[in-house]
């Protein structure tokens, strides 16, 4: 959280009250400086350099515009105030020294603020992407797992880690959507951390809203689990951290874990935007699972077991787990060209006639970021969907002509998209337009909300 690329602040600054003191004060020290050094011209209008618009260019420079004028503009006065009170050297003024003093602090001002936009948003694609990554990390770690311990489970076992988080997903399919979703699911929930952590002793917890603290009565509990102490020292900590914590084993073998907790690990369940959710306190496991791989996994687990329970439940309704993803990902740029003014395009290609060899180029073009769909709409073709999120039109304009290359290189010269029988019907995401991506899905496209949740 306090990582470098977090911070995108050109200087440092303080709250309200503190900088508009702080304007006052460095403008006033240059205005005495001035009185103290040079007496006769303390403002250095006659003189060589105006040393006192120092003032104006680093209060611009490090609160912005209003600050700079206002810096600028105590100086302006303060010179009409010693012409008035008789001073010398003031009898004839220099408009060129009065315009510039405020035409340097405003103009400072507004380039630290146009730079400051201008990071601002780039950070939050910054965020965008780091999302992404969490979640497809999560993904990647969840699958590696899995396989993992499907090789080191009994020939009888038929129930598989991926098997049990579809489970979960399906229960959370059928379920009302005013029920609370934890509390319904908080047996489920321990069961498959329960079995995947070799658990004896341990209960789920629900964290209030502001994730400061555990609310004490269990959601669901495996063992004798008695009552937790909701200002013991691993429990504050992982709340603490936002993070998985246990004792060390140094002290479990030591026998001083008492010293400090009654328990053995706290584990969060933070989904991928870190919404504190529940804590599974673990009183007691097997030493031979009390290690860094069992842990780490319980973690994982608990992280996509909250990123389910935070779902839209409009999401969840869609059978395939494919479009479920592609549709959070829709939303997250819809949510970003209304907020943040990032921009985002979606193509639909619509195949009106069978050709297996472009579907599969158009799947080999995906980029980075991009996201692919493919469904059939209500006039029986294959359609692929492709989002481009953080993309300007212009962007899109560069991908679609991207495509149409790929097409002249592996199709010929003379081919195009029309003459493959394929449609393209293009859609850039911008604010202010809320039924406009539902009439492009459901008319121009063919599909249903059977299909994409919008």
């Amino acid at each position: 959280m306090n990582s470098p690329h977090m911070d995108y602040s050109l200087a440092p600054r303080a709250s309200g009250p503190v900088s508009w003191l702080e304007t006052l004060l460095v403008t006033g020290l240059a205005i005495l400086l001035g009185l103290w050094l040079t007496p006769e011209d303390p403002l250095q209008m006659h003189g060589g350099f105006p040393w006192p618009i120092l003032a104006p260019l680093l209060l611009g420079v490090r609160y912005g515009f209003v600050r700079g004028l206002f810096s600028g503009a105590i100086l302006v006065l303060a010179v009409f105030v010693l012409r008035y009170t008789g001073h010398a050297g003031y009898t004839e003024l220099e408009p060129s020294w009065i315009v510039g003093m405020l035409v340097c602090g405003m103009l400072v001002g507004e380039v630290r603020d146009l730079w400051e936009r201008r990071l601002e948003r780039l950070q939050m694609a910054n965020d965008y992407r780091q999302y992404r990554l969490d979640e497809f990390t999560r993904s990647h770690q969840i699958l590696r797992v899995s396989h993992d311990l499907l090789e080191q489970r009994v020939a009888g076992s038929d129930q598989s880690l991926r098997s049990s988080l579809l489970g979960l997903r399906e229960k959370l399919r059928v379920m009302p959507d005013e029920n609370d979703a934890l509390a319904a699911l908080a047996d489920p929930i321990t069961a498959v951390l329960g079995q995947y952590g070799s658990l004896r002793v341990a209960g789920l917890y629900r964290v209030d809203a502001n994730g400061a603290r555990v609310q004490p009565a269990p959601l669901a509990t495996i063992g004798v689990m008695g009552a937790l102490d909701v200002d013991d020292g691993l429990v504050k900590l992982c709340l603490e951290r936002g993070e998985l914590v246990s004792v060390r084993q140094e002290l479990l073998e030591a026998g001083n874990v008492g010293k400090f907790s009654s328990l053995q690990a706290c584990i969060p369940l933070i989904d991928a935007e870190g919404r504190l959710l529940a804590v599974l306190a673990v009183r007691q496991m097997p030493f031979f699972a009390f290690q860094e791989r069992t842990l780490s996994l319980l973690a994982l687990l608990a992280g996509h077991i909250a990123d389910l329970l935070q779902r839209d439940t409009k999401v969840l309704h869609l059978q395939d787990s494919e479009a479920q993803h592609f549709t959070l990902q829709l939303k997250r740029s819809v949510v970003d060209v209304e907020k943040h003014k990032l921009s985002a395009g979606l193509f639909a290609f619509e195949m009106t006639r069978p050709n297996e060899e472009l579907t599969r180029l158009l799947e080999r073009s995906q980029r980075g970021l991009d996201l692919h769909l493919p469904l059939r709409n209500n006039r029986d073709h294959q359609l692929l969907l492709v989002l481009l999120p953080l993309t300007s039109p212009q962007g899109t304009e560069g991908y679609l002509a991207r495509i149409n290359l790929m097409l002249h290189e592996h199709f010929g010269i003379e081919s195009s998209m029309d003459s493959l029988g394929v449609r393209v019907m293009p859609f850039n995401l911008e604010p202010g337009e809320p039924n406009g991506l539902r009439n492009f899905l459901f008319n121009e496209c063919g599909l249903n909300d059977q299909q994409v949740a919008v």
